[in-house]
């Protein structure tokens, strides 16, 4: 049995790591509402600019940068947290890049800790330092550019995405997106223009518009990405609050269970040495 000063020091020891973690909760909270005050990613430029592209494509525009190469490796983007407290966040975001990753294939990690586990299992890997809070465009285009020259060069036939998708405060998505080629489908879809004037030439203007377009695809793969690492923080820490006063609870009755047994000898010794003295 644990003696009563060590289940008491382990009980004061618990609750004041109880408190730490509550005020690293209000933390990540209010990072999380400060940051979804700021501006949001523009879902209509987005549609607006698959809209031109869907033009162009009717409008009998055509580009190798369409077509996939399926010799070619392919460029899988890993978009992870700088921080910790988030659980098995990062750890599924790994696990979801290695269960499509071939071998020839090659790695971009963005964020510490995803570059912290692909070193612990000895993967090949070019960082780029995350976004941040403040989404800075800057380090955006410095990804960008290094993934389209990759994709421009022929060096890799296809580019993945992976990251978290916040939905909402308690649940995130793990997600793997093709990035390019750009498909022809449905979401590309525009009317035929008469006398289009192309300058100065096609591939220009379709590699012009795959910049913009990963540009601000890229803005807001980490404007969700960020919102998913504030909420899964969030709800790692407020689990870690909870496991902590389960085992309070039961130290707390280890506690006073040893009290009562204490208590209970000490009666019977008592009784025990008045009877011997009642027999004397």
């Amino acid at each position: 049995m644990i003696p009563a000063g060590k289940l008491k020091s382990n009980m004061e020891f618990n609750r004041n790591l109880g408190d730490l973690i509550e005020v690293m909760k209000l933390a990540a909270t209010t990072q999380f509402n400060q940051f979804r005050l700021r501006e949001e990613p523009e879902a209509d430029f987005i549609r607006q600019l698959d809209q031109v592209f869907g033009v162009l494509l009717s409008s009998g525009i055509s580009s190798d940068l369409l077509t996939p190469k399926e010799s070619l490796p392919a460029l899988i983007l890993l978009v992870s947290s700088d921080e910790g407290f988030l659980g098995e966040l990062n750890f599924l975001l790994v696990n979801k890049l290695m269960d499509m990753k071939r071998p020839q294939d090659s790695v971009v990690c963005v964020g510490e800790q995803g570059a912290r586990y692909l070193r612990e299992i000895k993967i090949n890997f070019s960082f780029f330092d995350s976004p941040g809070e403040r989404i800075d465009s800057e380090k955006i285009g410095k990804i960008r550019d290094y993934i389209f020259k990759q994709y421009l060069s022929r060096s890799v036939g296809k580019v993945y995405v992976v990251y978290s998708r916040f939905i909402n405060i308690t649940s995130q998505q793990t997600e793997l997106e093709a990035l390019l080629p750009l498909s022809q489908g449905a979401s590309f879809t525009g009317k035929p223009l008469r006398n289009l004037l192309i300058e100065p030439d096609e591939q220009s203007i379709i590699e012009g518009w795959i910049k913009l377009w990963l540009n601000f695809r890229f803005y807001q793969i980490f404007w969700s990405a960020k919102l998913a690492e504030f909420a899964a923080r969030i709800m790692h820490l407020e689990g870690s609050v909870q496991e902590l006063r389960k085992i309070n609870t039961h130290l707390r009755l280890e506690y006073f269970k040893y009290l009562h047994g204490l208590s209970y000898k000490s009666i019977r010794e008592l009784s025990a040495s008045r009877l011997l003295g009642k027999n004397k």
